[in-house]
């Protein structure tokens, strides 16, 4: 079953990818909405959150729980990374509350929100993979 872990390690990277894309493209769609001479694509936003963040992220979840089940991991370990995860899924959520914000009223704060939301995201990656690789506990 190399395959399912090749499917789960490539979902992770897209899904991860985007995660910390979506944010920088928010804020600055967010930005170019309120200068009439800089055009924004703000369907970019909903398309890469629509067809292809959301998409990695469902294949990522499911092929990863297929893994432990399939392999019988379970661990402390296991929950906090599931714990990670979850707060990755919250960031996701998010993402597409900043998206529909920034549709509806784009306005300079949401930058803030844009970089806090990138920096959590970042942080559940690293943590995500650190109890992955050094299973600590």
């Amino acid at each position: 079953m190399p395959l399912l872990k090749l499917l789960h390690f490539t979902a992770l990277i897209v899904w991860c990818g985007t995660l910390l894309y979506l944010p920088a493209l928010i804020a600055a769609g967010c930005r170019a909405a309120q200068v009439p001479e800089r055009p924004g694509h703000p369907e970019l936003n909903r398309t890469l959150f629509n067809l292809i963040a959301t998409p990695a992220a469902i294949i990522a979840i499911g092929s990863g729980t297929a893994l432990f089940l399939r392999d019988g991991t379970f661990g402390v370990w296991l929950v906090f990374k599931l714990t990670t995860v979850a707060v990755m899924v919250i960031c996701h959520a998010l993402c597409g509350l900043l998206i529909l914000q920034c549709e509806r009223h784009p306005r300079p704060a949401l930058s803030v929100a844009c970089a806090a939301l990138g920096a959590t995201t970042m942080g559940m990656i690293v943590a995500t993979l650190w109890l992955v690789l050094a299973k600590p506990f």
